[in-house]
């Protein structure tokens, strides 16, 4: 509906109004400008007895049989705003619209157009009033339509965009997760074919690390909640993986994984996973060096205060002091700092043989 026929039609609304209730009024047009936009403001104004049912009028609650609440209301739907202010000894109507862009016009040029609006809409008979009400609600309702379609649109196309992301976002995670497998694939290939042991088993560290930022890529990509770590399950596939690794003949220490079911933000599981996969190969390394029988048990459990605490546990034969300066301790050290934990290494349970190591760190889930 064009400005000029809105504007128009609220107007003629709220003028019939003053005319039938209050025996007719005045009506002021002045233009304003504000920021860079025209304000067309009409006041009409009548010395009539006010408007008594004005709080139940506008709240859509209340209908005169001459339907003066309609129109009313009608107006406040056209308009930006509506400002009424009514007493028994006469109302003010205010209606304001804003041009929602410049006027291409004079002032004058534009209030006289609207002068024309405002006489063409004057009914001849009650018969031609009905159809010209019948008119604006069918060019009202025929609005709602068009707005109900541009709206089904937009969302029909927000839906679909969702939907893309959370494709390409999967794609992205596996494609990660191949790679790094790749990578841990080649790096376990270079510890094959060297002699030196000792270089043997840095290079099965490195693999070890690749493969838990593998294992994050792969939850992810198989999860519903693309932003959001399983943690139970990630930390017990990494801690299979850490023992299959170690044990490779079926000897060995057990490994016992007990996690509360919580979800981690992505950075917040990396780090994470790094610093179990860390803790539980030192555990293996030197406390069972030669696949002595024993237990390692790995827990994770929600503390109060938005806290996380992680616990590793051995019964084996304790961290030897050399271990303490390790690449793998100061990794530890490192990550721990990372999530702004607080690190302690202790002796096994209840004073006997074994370490222990704790990380208690904020729970981070974004």
């Amino acid at each position: 509906m064009p400005d000029q026929t809105r504007i128009a039609t609220a107007v003629s609304e709220v003028c019939r109004n003053a005319y039938a209730y209050a025996g007719g009024g005045k009506a002021e047009f002045r233009l304003q400008e504000t920021g860079s936009r025209v304000a067309l403001v009409v006041e009409v104004v009548d010395q009539g007895p006010g408007i008594s049912e004005l709080e139940d009028i506008l709240a859509g609650r209340y209908r005169s049989r001459t339907g003066m609440g309609l129109g009313l209301l009608g107006a406040q739907r056209l308009m930006d705003r509506l400002e009424i202010d009514t007493s028994p000894g006469g109302t003010s109507v205010k209606l304001t619209r804003v041009s929602a862009k410049p006027l291409d016009m004079p002032a004058q040029e534009f209030i006289g157009k609207l002068m024309d609006e405002l006489a063409r809409q004057q009914p001849l008979d009650p018969v031609e009033e009905v159809q010209r009400q019948n008119q604006e609600l069918l060019s009202s309702l025929n609005d709602l339509r068009q707005r109900e379609e541009e709206l089904l649109e937009a969302n029909a196309a927000l839906r679909a965009s969702v939907v893309e992301k959370e494709v390409l976002l999967k794609e992205v995670y596996h494609r990660v997760k191949n790679n790094l497998q790749i990578i841990s694939s080649l790096v376990s290939l270079k510890a094959r074919k060297s002699n030196n042991p000792l270089v043997r088993q840095e290079l099965d560290d490195v693999r070890s690390r690749i493969h838990s930022l593998s294992i994050v890529h792969e939850k992810l990509y198989q999860s519903d909640d693309l932003a959001r770590v399983d943690l139970s399950g990630y930390v017990r596939d990494l801690c299979a993986h850490l023992r299959t690794s170690f044990t490779a003949r079926g000897d060995g220490p057990e490994l016992v994984v007990e996690t509360e079911q919580v979800a981690l933000g992505l950075d917040m599981a990396i780090q994470l996973g790094l610093l179990i996969n860390e803790i539980v190969t030192n555990a293996f390394k030197h406390a069972f060096p030669d696949g002595a029988r024993g237990e390692i048990r790995v827990s994770l459990q929600v503390m109060p205060n938005e806290r996380l605490r992680l616990e590793v546990r051995d019964n084996g034969k304790g961290m030897p002091e050399e271990a303490t300066d390790s690449l793998g301790m100061n990794l530890i050290r490192a990550l721990a700092t990372r999530v702004e934990g607080v690190l302690e290494i202790g002796g096994g349970a209840d004073g006997g043989r074994g370490t222990t190591v704790t990380v208690t760190m904020p729970l981070h889930g974004d």
